[in-house]
């Protein structure tokens, strides 16, 4: 059978074990990351739950996995991505990505990887959450997307919420754009709920899904939360509590940011 990019087959942790050290090192030098709370982090599987910014760059979402996969730590981890990564983007690249953890975002397939013994890393806001304006950096925004409360009570494992504060400051997201992805029917062809205007570098004024950009050296901070368990309360309740304890940790590291871009 052959192995696509996302599948769980396509995994390299050799290709991981060779490239994580110094694609780690490149990105928290730009970022100056600020890692915090690896301690919380369970040594068997876990769903992991966290916000993630800066559009298709996602470089808060890079700066956590690199942390995560050079720390040491065991599970081994795998994150769930869209489609467009592993269709849209060149197929060396898509194939590079998926050595690297990244699988498609299908339930099927993070329950597989629990029950294989991964941590999965998931993003329940997907691009409403990455496309968010620049007004709402620091907002949790879930979209009402509660599949991962699910996912960990299906797998019987704890879900740990994963915050992150500053990726949305690598570029300047004006407006998310989301009545326009509709008119242009771009949910029902490509899943795609947004189609953001942006200031970047090297683009200025862009509208739509950026080809890539030059990030700004703003300070990445990562904070990981205390182990929620998905028992004796409905999906719901969960989420809120999740998505509260989320907000609160991010309005926290939000007030310590003075000059994102120096010092």
């Amino acid at each position: 059978m052959e192995v696509r990019p996302g599948d769980l087959e396509a995994l390299d942790p050799e290709f991981l074990r060779r490239h994580a050290g110094w694609l780690t090192q490149v990105l928290h030098t730009w970022f100056r990351a600020d890692i915090q709370g690896m301690e919380h982090l369970p040594s068997s599987p876990f769903v992991g739950v966290g916000n993630h910014s800066g559009g298709v760059m996602i470089p808060d979402t890079l700066v956590w996995v690199g942390a995560y996969h050079t720390s040491g730590r065991q599970p081994p981890m795998v994150v769930l991505a869209h489609d467009g990564m592993f269709d849209a983007y060149p197929r060396p690249l898509a194939r590079a990505l998926s050595k690297l953890s990244a699988i498609r975002a299908r339930k099927e397939l993070a329950l597989e990887a629990l029950r294989r013994g991964y941590a999965v890393q998931v993003y329940p806001g997907g691009d409403h959450d990455a496309c968010r304006s620049f007004s709402r950096r620091n907002e949790i925004v879930f979209a009402g997307r509660k599949g991962y409360v699910e996912l960990a009570r299906e797998a019987g494992v704890p879900i740990v919420p994963v915050v992150c504060v500053g990726g949305h400051e690598a570029l300047i997201i004006l407006s998310e754009g989301a009545g326009l992805a509709r008119k242009l029917g771009l949910d029902r062809r490509f899943r795609l709920k947004t189609f953001p205007l942006s200031l970047s570098l090297p683009w200025g004024l862009w509208l739509g899904p950026l080809p890539g950009y030059v990030p700004l050296p703003t300070k990445i901070q990562v904070r990981v939360l205390p182990p929620i368990f998905p028992e004796g309360e409905d999906i719901d309740a969960i989420d809120a509590r999740v998505r509260a304890s989320m907000q609160r940790a991010a309005d926290e590291l939000a007030k310590e940011r003075r000059f994102p871009w120096i010092g």
